[in-house]
């Protein structure tokens, strides 16, 4: 857990160090499984930042916040990760890596999940959609979110 946040934050560093400009957003959304019955329904909140890297690189580092409908204590999840992103004009396309935590108990081992996700930043708005699936059972257990949300 802390290699990957490292990770994650070396990352980050690096690309402030070429980075032409520099994107922070707010983005809330909806999480569902891959049958898409909404049951339970699941809530996000995001902060992201973004680094742009060259003319098309796009290096976002996030941290996320998920519940249930319900608000219950025993549903939030915390989710640090990062993006990099193939940026052109307002469209992105990218990959990365997230590990949720969940902020009821320190005994369970959430593993590692890989995010891929395509967006559109339009002007102070974000439109985007992403899939989330473990490494260890790639493909086989999928999460699909939604999000919106402007830049600060």
């Amino acid at each position: 857990m802390k290699k990957t946040i490292y990770f994650l934050i070396a990352i980050a560093c690096a690309g402030l160090v070429p980075a032409q400009s520099i994107d922070v957003s707010a983005n809330v959304g909806i999480l569902t499984r891959n049958d898409f019955k909404f049951d339970p329904l699941v809530f996000s909140g995001n902060v992201t930042l973004a680094f742009f890297v060259g003319d098309f690189i796009l290096v976002s580092p996030e941290c996320t916040l998920y519940t249930d409908s319900k608000f219950t204590t025993d549903s939030l999840l915390i989710a640090p990760g990062g993006t990099l992103n193939f940026a052109t004009g307002q469209l992105f396309l990218g990959a990365g890596i997230i590990k949720e935590i969940w902020l009821k108990s320190t005994d369970v081992t959430i593993p590692l999940e890989m995010k891929l996700q395509v967006g559109i930043r339009a002007s102070k708005y974000r439109l985007g959609a992403y899939m989330l699936t473990f490494f260890d059972e790639m493909f086989k257990d999928i999460s699909f979110g939604f999000t919106i949300g402007f830049a600060l």
